[in-house]
């Protein structure tokens, strides 16, 4: 055998050796390509054992004819290979509405629960809230409504009106018995502020939040007269003696008479000589009339002077009575008082 013809020899057993081991290879690789693996595929609530000859996560989606979109999470990567054994689970999301108060709001979450969604949507929540008919960690199904309460609120401001107060001041120019309005009253406004909440609708408290006064009243001006009419003043002691309505009178004097009940601002029911105030006591200055003194007043009747008064000095007297209405009905009058035995 020439050189030549071992060398064709030995090129030919290469080649056949080379071509049988690139052979065995294919054939290995192809082997695994059509091995048939059994694995679970968990869709949201549905499990399915299935049998396939792909490779990787993707391939078992498209022989299956399983879509996904980007909400949906699948527990591993498309392009992992899959053996025999092997779960994969799809976690798909939820349509939810979430419903504060009046407003609803559409979401699709791949969430879990209702708590993951008052927490990613808070913004939404302002305050105090109540879920209805779920707790925070109910979990979540497609197309579920969550209602949420949310106590609201609103500021409102009324006003109402001070009432005015009469002040009476003494005008010595003006003859006794006589008064004027010198200024008219006004009432002032009062402005109140109230923060008013709500929940479910409804009104659930009302809380005072301030006071201010917009405009102050305006007091009522009275001058009344203390300038003695010249009559009165000459008449100090007594018109001389006689009888009245069939009772003996010592001495008569003309003097300002007013009226007042026990119930009055100042009174206690008690007069200043220990009597009860009632009908039939006189308050009186005693430098003029003493206390224990019976008088007759026409008009009046029989009282007796037993009481004093701040403004009854000299020829003034103050007549009781057990009623605000009767002592109405009396007014203001001068009246002859009648000293009596």
């Amino acid at each position: 055998m020439t050189k030549h013809i071992r060398i064709l020899i030995m090129v030919a057993f290469a080649v056949a050796v080379l071509t049988g081991t690139a052979a065995a290879y294919d054939g290995e690789n192809s082997a695994n390509e059509l091995t048939m693996k059994t694995i679970t595929i968990t869709d949201g609530n549905k499990s399915t054992i299935v049998s396939t000859l792909s490779n990787t996560v993707a391939e078992v989606f498209e022989e299956k004819n399983i879509e996904i979109d980007d909400k949906t999470s699948v527990s591993k990567d498309l392009d992992d290979t899959i053996k025999t054994g092997d779960e994969i689970v799809i976690k798909r999301p939820f349509n939810i509405t979430l419903k504060v108060n009046s407003d609803s709001t559409p979401i699709v979450t791949n969430k879990t629960t209702v708590g993951d969604i008052i927490n990613e949507y808070s913004h939404l929540i302002d305050g105090e809230y109540e879920l209805e008919n779920v707790e925070e960690s109910t979990r979540l199904y497609n197309n579920m409504v969550i209602k949420v309460h949310v106590i609201t609120d609103e500021i409102i401001t009324a006003t109402e009106e001070i009432p005015f107060e009469t002040k009476k001041v003494e005008n010595p120019d003006m003859e006794e018995g006589t008064e004027k309005v010198t200024q008219e009253g006004e009432n002032g406004i009062l402005q109140i502020t109230k923060k008013q909440y709500y929940y479910k609708g409804k009104v659930h408290k009302l809380e005072e939040v301030e006071r201010e006064v917009i405009k102050e009243p305006v007091d009522k001006i009275i001058e009344i007269g203390t300038k003695k009419k010249e009559a009165e003043i000459k008449e100090t002691k007594s018109s001389s003696s006689g009888t009245i309505d069939g009772m003996t009178f010592t001495k008569a004097i003309n003097m300002v008479s007013t009226a007042y009940t026990p119930y009055d601002s100042g009174c206690s029911g008690v007069t200043a000589s220990g009597m009860a105030a009632s009908k039939g006591v006189a308050a009186v200055d005693t430098s003029v009339i003493p206390f224990g003194t019976k008088l007759y007043i026409p008009g009046y009747g029989i009282a007796v002077a037993a009481d004093t008064g701040g403004a009854i000095n000299g020829n003034r007297i103050d007549l009781c009575y057990n009623t605000i209405s009767e002592a109405y009905g009396w007014g203001r009058r001068t009246v002859t008082v009648y000293i009596l035995e």
